[in-house]
């Protein structure tokens, strides 16, 4: 059943969805991780073929020690799994120069380290060869449902705040703003009716030549 976290394929951008039905076609069963994943690749065939080497090399261990298969779509598939997205993330990473980062998200996947290693290196240089080619992939808050989680203040961070005396009530007094900080003010919930606006004056229309 689909959540309201799911992420679909229309949801991402080009770059994005060319990562990822590259990583369904190099992941896929069979002699599928041995050829190319299709006849127009997006950068250079000779660097494409280090990255089908890697994933390669990466499902051998995943077979070897883990022996579970990688949860990856087909590749009309038009939303992604969990798996899907932390390779999406980690090859953001990659890009980014973020190794630890990158090994962060697959080790959730890939318990044993014999194969979090070789997943880590393939998803880097696919990201490396796609960068290459002028395929970068954009920066997105997590996609991750665990993302989402609110950060809970401590009894000792309560307790800290709530010794604070309060501070005095001061009177109101009237501040005039100019008109382009109603827009801040409006976000910050600003007292709108007892500020003074400083529109500009017809005079001043009338030597500027008006606007």
């Amino acid at each position: 059943m689909m959540t309201n976290t799911t992420v679909f394929m229309n949801d991402l951008s080009s770059s994005e969805r060319l990562l990822v039905w590259c990583v369904r076609r190099l992941s896929g069963q069979g002699d599928a991780t041995r050829g190319t994943p299709g006849l127009a690749l997006p950068c250079f065939r000779a660097d494409f073929a280090a990255v089908i080497e890697a994933f390669h090399m990466a499902m051998n261990r995943l077979r070897a020690y883990q022996r579970a298969p990688v949860d990856v779509a087909i590749c009309s598939a038009t939303h992604l799994t969990g798996t899907e997205n932390r390779f999406l993330l980690a090859a953001t990473a990659a890009q980014e120069g973020r190794e630890g980062e990158v090994r962060r998200m697959l080790r959730p996947i890939f318990v044993h380290h014999h194969v979090l290693s070789p997943f880590a290196a393939a998803i880097t240089q696919l990201g490396a060869c796609l960068a290459g080619a002028g395929y970068w992939l954009p920066r997105r808050g997590n996609m991750l449902a665990a993302s989402n989680r609110v950060p809970v203040a401590t009894p000792h961070q309560m307790k800290a705040v709530t010794a604070q005396p309060a501070p005095r009530p001061h009177a109101p007094q009237d501040q005039p703003v100019g008109a382009g900080c109603l827009a801040a003010m409006r976000w910050h919930h600003g007292d709108m009716g007892r500020a003074q606006v400083m529109w500009p004056s017809p005079a001043a229309g009338v030597q500027t030549g008006g606007l």
